[in-house]
């Protein structure tokens, strides 16, 4: 963790808009399979944090895979002793988001997958909405459709309903390491879905998160 946030502080230096943070590696079976007791964060990748309905192209040699995920806001920082309540009263609206991850990065190890931010390639946010339009995903919604393919059910244990916890959690692991959930970050949720699915070529992604709206993006 702290050399994944070396080269995210590397990147802010040079230039790199910071847009926030991801959780990752938080499907239970996952964690259990790796030791891990809990979910990690890693760095949104400012210069790829693209708008629904954009045409995106994977570059040479990359492995694009897609997973539907919440896109929270930020109005004020998060004191994360203050507790739940307190980090859901920082929360300036949500919106439905496309997490993009390159499984051509770097897999020989769980320190090597931290490093590089768990896969992260970039995330597609839609129209944003209040949060509570978000109090039913997790159970019939989101539903991912990646051309002809739907993705597996969305899992109402991979992202916790009430998002005081997630947010709280999220300020609290990065305070370990001298870092902030700031005014303005994005905080993806982690994946609503224990898959992602494979992105094909000139094809159409949507996600419907239901009373939250749509959010889609396509390949060339």
């Amino acid at each position: 963790m702290e050399r994944q946030l070396a080269g995210w502080r590397g990147e802010l230096a040079a230039g790199m808009p910071r847009r926030g943070w991801k959780v990752g590696i938080n499907v239970p079976e996952v964690q259990a399979r790796l030791g891990l007791g809990h979910a990690l964060l890693g760095w949104i990748d400012g210069r790829r944090v693209h708008a629904s309905g954009e045409r995106l192209e994977p570059g040479s040699g990359t492995k694009w895979h897609v997973e539907p995920e919440l896109a929270i806001r930020l109005a004020r920082t998060v004191a994360p002793e203050e507790g739940e309540d307190a980090a859901l009263a920082c929360v300036s609206d949500v919106a439905p988001a496309l997490e993009i991850v390159d499984y051509a990065l770097a897999a020989n190890g769980l320190e090597a997958v931290i490093e590089h931010s768990m896969f992260h390639a970039g995330c597609v946010v839609g129209a944003s909405g209040p949060v509570s339009a978000a109090a039913d995903l997790g159970v019939r919604w989101p539903v991912l459709q990646v051309g002809e393919q739907v993705a597996p059910a969305p899992r109402a244990d991979l992202v916790p309903a009430r998002l005081g916890s997630l947010i709280h959690f999220a300020a609290g692991l990065l305070a370990r390491f001298g870092e902030e959930l700031c005014a303005g970050d994005l905080l993806l949720s982690g994946s609503y879905t224990e898959r992602a699915v494979a992105l094909t070529p000139h094809s159409e992604v949507l996600a419907d998160f239901g009373p939250l709206g749509r959010v889609r993006v396509e390949t060339v």
